[in-house]
């Protein structure tokens, strides 16, 4: 009986610190957009080598072009996530609402709109977007992240 309750102790002893040991994100997770538009595929390639002026120029091409609304709602998310990656916070949230105006249930835009405002400080804004983007594709990994972070922070 004794070795039982030791046992058990230490078993919770261990998962307290295994809980205390948890590490929260520091960062808020972006989701890139691909499509089967050249210049699309293209910048989703930029972005995801992380080669922002690339990614900018596409999707700025993209979004002035006369595209369908679902390529350029991509091109303008994608551009979302390039201009919060150099810390242009406002051209972030910019072209996300763009890209929400064009497609209201694009998680992708709502995901990283909520990254660009976290990146920038206003937090609340932010979990408000991660909230929104869960109820659309709440099993997407990049939202469970930004939850997550939203909970921590």
């Amino acid at each position: 009986m004794f070795r039982s309750i030791l046992l058990a102790s230490v078993l919770a002893a261990g998962a307290a610190s295994g809980a205390q040991a948890q590490a929260c994100d520091a960062e808020p997770q972006f989701a890139a957009h691909r499509t089967a538009n050249g210049l699309v595929r293209a910048q989703y390639n930029a972005v995801t080598r992380s080669q922002w002026p690339q990614a900018i120029h596409f999707g700025e091409e993209v979004a002035g072009s006369g595209a369908a609304s679902g390529q350029r709602a991509a091109a303008l998310t994608n551009l979302c996530y390039a201009f919060a990656a150099t810390a242009e916070y406002d051209q972030a949230v910019e072209a996300c609402n763009a890209a929400i105006e064009l497609r209201p249930d694009a998680w992708r835009a709502i995901n990283n709109r909520g990254a660009a405002q976290w990146l920038a400080g206003d937090h609340a804004a932010a979990t408000a977007d991660f909230n929104a983007a869960a109820t659309l594709a709440g099993n997407e990994d990049e939202v469970q992240a930004n939850l997550s972070l939203a909970r921590c922070g």
